[in-house]
């Protein structure tokens, strides 16, 4: 009788088909530039769109979340949840051209994508290496 070992890493069935595509979609390089200011904003419009908060506040400076939750940062999720209940303006905002290197940062426009007459502009700046908003789109006109 012939027995045939089998080495097993632990993940089975549809969490492994999920590890092989997220291996794949991490070495094609898809999403925006996170070392950009254009492609942080347009991750964080990305991750407003799809109502992942906490890709949302990862994106957000440490000063605009500690001044937003009274110094409980640990919940901005929380409050980007309820102050945004309906993210559907998100799902068609993009950056417009390039950023503008300033004093204070970089200014980054962005517009709806059915409205381009209506643009906002928000400010990136660097914190502990890595880019993050200063203020986001869609902040004024969030539910308080």
């Amino acid at each position: 009788m012939t027995v045939h070992a089998t080495r097993t890493t632990g993940i089975r069935g549809p969490s492994r088909v999920l590890l092989v595509l997220a291996a794949v979609v991490g070495a094609t390089g898809c999403g925006p530039d996170l070392d950009t200011p254009e492609g942080t904003v347009q991750a964080f419009v990305d991750a407003m769109a799809a109502r992942d908060w906490d890709g949302a506040c990862s994106l957000l400076s440490h000063d605009l979340v500690h001044r937003s939750t009274e110094g409980r940062s640990q919940y901005c999720d929380v409050l980007l949840e309820r102050r945004h209940p309906d993210t559907s303006s998100y799902e068609d905002l993009a950056v417009r051209g390039e950023a503008a290197a300033t004093a204070d940062g970089h200014r980054v426009e962005v517009a709806p994508e059915v409205a381009p007459g209506r643009t906002e502009e928000v400010l990136v700046v660097e914190e502990s290496g890595r880019l993050v908003l200063l203020d986001y789109p869609g902040s004024d006109t969030a539910a308080r």
